[in-house]
């Protein structure tokens, strides 16, 4: 198996905004390895969002390359999830029927993408609910079957734009638990953005720090702590404390 499954090369992206053209980001050196759990950090505006689409496919840099799996990324592709802040389940749709959407186009029968969306729902523990429409289920609910639907081409990378940041405390942590599980299960590589630094620091093996204006890579850490963590130890609120740390400092220097 090949030591990493995502390569960026000098990625670069702007926009123009008003006329004026923006960097969102910069020269971003980046290389991720199979099976790893990755989150990314930064304050608002430093281009975690743009990354991840360009990673997915859905736009394209201005600059650089984006390798997966060593071959370029042009377009979106099935090796390559995406899981957002919001569910966008679509509600004429049931359950089951939202997540056989992700497998429109395959090779598979109709039987063959109910099998998967079925096995994928078990994944999460929904099985009971594939009948059941977006209004009949919670907020938790509702993301968990987004997860079914992000795992159900089985991808080799998956990636989370802030999932559970719409969510309580109390199905935040509970879904956190649910994700580390699945990850565990499925060994599927994970690139999470977040602004909750406990949560990078709970969930990731390594945590990224980008820095704004424009979004660049600042610091790349290996968090070393054993699972599974506990949100009251003292080591991880160490940790947690040394990146917000570097937060503040970034933000005092931009």
């Amino acid at each position: 198996m090949t030591q990493e499954i995502l390569r960026l090369n000098a990625v670069s992206k702007s926009f123009i905004v008003n006329g004026r053209k923006v960097e969102a980001l910069s020269g971003i050196d980046l290389t991720l390895r199979p099976g790893e759990f990755t989150a990314l950090v930064g304050a608002s505006g430093c281009g975690k969002s743009t990354l991840l689409r360009l990673i997915a496919g859905l736009d394209t840099p201005d600059a650089g390359q984006i390798l997966l799996d060593g071959v370029p990324i042009n377009g979106a592709s099935r090796s390559c999830g995406l899981i957002f802040q919001d569910h966008r389940l679509l509600p004429w749709l049931s359950v089951v029927q939202n997540i056989e959407l992700a497998l429109a186009g395959t090779k598979y029968a109709a039987a063959a993408r109910r099998a998967l969306a079925l096995a994928s729902l078990e994944l999460v523990g929904l099985t009971d609910f594939a009948g059941a429409f977006p209004r009949q289920l919670s907020g938790g609910m509702a993301q968990r079957v987004a997860l079914a639907r992000g795992f159900v081409n089985r991808p080799r990378l998956l990636l989370l734009d802030e999932p559970f940041s719409a969510l309580d405390s109390l199905t935040r942590a509970r879904l956190q638990t649910e994700l580390l599980r699945i990850w565990a299960h499925e060994g599927t590589s994970m690139l999470l953005v977040t602004h909750d630094v406990e949560e990078a620091v709970l969930l990731a093996d390594r945590v990224i720090v980008l820095a704004p204006n424009p979004g660049r890579l600042n610091i790349a850490l290996d968090i070393d702590l054993p699972r599974p963590r506990l949100r009251s130890s003292a080591e991880l609120a160490a940790v947690k404390a040394e990146i917000l740390h570097w937060l503040d400092d970034l933000a005092a220097a931009a």
